[in-house]
């Protein structure tokens, strides 16, 4: 099974990535809610962008002052133990 991005021109249906299977085989075709199809419009906009890239601009990045260091000691310093008494 292989998923493709596409969009429905209301006469026809023009696919966004390259589909790498033969033709005449049947397909299952699902409309997405207009909030998911951001992506597909994100396409149109930068053609020749993949998904791994439409993700990666989507996602954006974290940005913080603090070295890697400082963050991984703030994550240790504010870890909890629990006292429960669990068995397994």
């Amino acid at each position: 099974m292989l998923s493709i991005r596409g969009v429905y021109t209301g006469d026809q249906i023009k696919p966004l990535e390259h589909i790498p299977v033969p033709a005449n085989v049947q397909v299952i075709i699902t409309f997405l809610d207009e909030e998911k199809l951001d992506i597909t419009q994100h396409q149109k906009k930068n053609k020749g962008c993949n998904s791994t890239q439409i993700f990666l601009d989507k996602c954006q990045g974290w940005e913080d002052s603090r070295s890697s260091e400082e963050i991984i000691n703030e994550i240790y310093t504010l870890r909890t133990s629990s006292e429960r008494k669990v068995q397994l």
